[in-house]
């Protein structure tokens, strides 16, 4: 048939559900009567290339595996009055197209929909009984005196004359396959209506829903009339609706697709950061990735009570709640009231520590990520993907948000100072006799355990090897508790400035005034980070690659790091400490290149 009798007033729209071939002899048995088809793809570019070899057709795509969705994103791409809607493994027969063709030359003023008679093939049989899909949609004829793009309002149903083949798996195999595709569609039909199910609901559903589904297919429909092929598809549909029940609390609830979808709703966000200062600055990101996507949200944090000064002046935080760092059970419990009168729309423990998980549980919100450190998640209702294990922290924080769909936009760690604490600092350091013309080398020669820290004599070598250096002034950083373990180094260096009786603020505007800092693996390196200052760190037990100093625009850091076998060893203290070998002499030559005009 030559293209003048193709109907110009009617388009296809075909729903690819499977297989290729019978998408070929679906769009064969339409191609010499229909001016305009449209097929609905999944985002394949395969299958495009080989279809649109074969055939002049439109093709859009829907990332949705309902037929229903699939149908209206066809709708929206035509303006004929006429639609079909079919799938991609039915054939129109020759009687059925002599009935639609005569159908869409009558006129019809309000919006119709005419039914297509259905005849099933399954497991290789013509059943006798039209089996289908629970809650399928029927393929069908739709006029429409507008452009129509929601299946469900298309007006009255007729039922035309003829016969719609639909040719379901051809062996148990193919079968399996449909299963597992009508789930995922029943798992998207669940998530429409944004409901959130209590347990025992959830659970009843799952369990009650499939035994209703056989009983409608294998005794209402008299599937039990087809033998052999009425049971294997009455299991088959039932199988399908547990699965789609189990697919949705993956995808949806635990998976983070629900919660996605919801997001504009969400008011207010707990973080959870029970952790060191280092830890605290490594978790910025995370902050301002939250904000930057979500700029109506309040954002609240929990952490130890001495690590609050690296989030303070953060526009990005609203609220603060602290915890002593041993806290007592009335310190616990008196916090978590205090949490469940807020009533968060999320909260986000970053670590999955024992005392946050605890705290998580006891927090009264609908949606609470616990992120996967180390197998360490059991409170959760939406997942966190397991990473790798030496992930760094950074990222690791990031998967929270992450497996809410979202993306992190970047990682740069952040403090932020006001302009009266940079004052206080540049003040302060002068009156301390600090020369601003000569780079200023800030050293912490302490850390949290004594198996972190770089041996003190090694410092003293260090410190007076950058005094002997006319451009250079080196400056020591400790807390109250550090300095009576510091001061030996004014023995032979009496005129070292030492910073002892500072805030974790202060000592923080300080670093900022800096151009070099040399540390253990402790806070002060990453306060330098997130200030873009070089960076020089003597790594001990820990990884890398998760604790690093990080900036993404400008790495202009260094770390001393001996990979030996006894990494990770987890210990407080010890007398062998080979992770640290590294000589006075070679930390000097590092830090001197690194302050020398040509490097900056």
């Amino acid at each position: 048939m030559n293209t003048s009798t193709k109907h110009n007033n009617l388009t296809a729209i075909v729903s690819f559900e499977g297989s290729l071939a019978k998408l070929y002899s679906c769009l064969q048995a339409l191609d010499t009567w229909i001016m305009q088809i449209i097929v609905v793809l999944p985002e394949d570019r395969e299958i495009e290339k080989k279809i649109a070899s074969k055939f002049n057709v439109l093709l859009c795509y829907q990332k949705s595996s309902t037929t229903k969705a699939k149908w209206e994103s066809g709708l929206n791409q035509t303006n004929t009055p006429w639609v079909l809607l079919i799938r991609s493994n039915e054939i129109v027969t020759g009687q059925l197209r002599q009935a639609i063709t005569e159908k869409i030359k009558t006129s019809v003023g309000k919006t119709h929909k005419y039914l297509l008679p259905l005849t099933m093939v399954f497991l290789k049989k013509r059943l006798k009984y039209p089996l289908d899909w629970n809650n399928s949609q029927a393929s069908h004829l739709a006029h429409t005196s507008k452009v129509i793009n929601d299946v469900n309002q298309q007006g009255k149903h007729e039922t035309l004359g003829g016969e719609l083949v639909r040719y379901g798996g051809d062996t148990i195999s193919e079968c399996a396959h449909s299963v597992i595709q009508k789930a995922e569609e029943r798992a998207d039909s669940l998530a429409q209506h944004k409901t959130h199910f209590s347990t025992t609901s959830f659970l009843l559903r799952a369990l009650i829903s499939p035994i209703k589904v056989f009983i409608r297919i294998y005794i209402l429909k008299k599937g039990f009339k087809e033998g052999f092929e009425g049971i294997t598809f009455a299991i088959c549909d039932a199988h399908a609706e547990l699965l789609g029940y189990l697919r949705y609390h993956e995808l949806y609830v635990r998976g983070g697709k629900l919660l996605y979808d919801n997001l504009p709703s969400l008011k207010s966000i707990l973080i959870i950061k029970l952790r060191d200062i280092g830890d605290n600055i490594l978790c910025t990101p995370l902050i301002r990735n939250l904000k930057q996507q979500l700029p109506n949200v309040s954002i609240s944090v929990l952490t130890w009570s001495y690590s609050i000064p690296v989030f303070e002046k953060n526009p990005h935080i609203d609220n603060f709640f602290v915890l002593p760092k041993n806290p007592s059970s009335l310190n616990i419990r008196k916090l978590q009231n205090k949490l469940n009168t807020i009533n968060f729309d999320l909260i986000m423990s970053t670590h999955s520590g024992g005392l946050a998980s605890k705290i998580l549980s006891k927090i009264k919100s609908p949606n609470k990520i616990n992120n996967f450190y180390r197998g360490r998640n059991k409170i959760f209702t939406v997942l966190t993907n397991e990473s790798d294990y030496y992930r760094s922290s950074i990222e690791r924080d990031l998967d929270c948000i992450r497996s809410l769909g979202l993306k992190a936009k970047n990682t740069y760690t952040e403090i932020f100072l006001t302009s009266d604490e940079i004052t206080w600092a540049r003040k302060t350091m002068e009156s301390k006799g600090i020369d601003f013309t000569k780079k200023i080398t800030l050293i912490h020669p302490t850390a949290a355990v004594s198996i972190r820290e770089w041996p003190l004599e090694k410092f003293k070598q260090l410190i007076r090897s950058l005094n002997n250096k006319t451009t250079i002034q080196p400056i020591v950083i400790c807390t109250e508790l550090e300095y009576s373990k510091v001061k030996v180094l004014l023995d032979d260096i009496p005129d070292l400035v030492v910073f002892n009786k500072i805030t974790v603020r202060q000592m923080i505007a300080i670093i900022h005034e800096c151009d070099l800092v040399i540390d253990n693996d402790s806070s002060p390196s990453h306060v330098a980070t997130a200030f873009g200052v070089p960076t020089i760190v003597l790594f001990s037990q820990a990884i890398k690659k998760i604790f690093r100093p990080y900036h993404q625009e400008k790495d202009q850091h260094f770390i001393f790091y001996n990979d030996v076998d006894c990494r990770e060893c987890e210990l407080t203290e010890c007398d062998d400490r080979i992770c640290l070998d590294f000589s006075p002499d070679e930390v000097y030559d590092r830090a001197v290149k690194m302050l020398s005009p040509e490097i900056k």
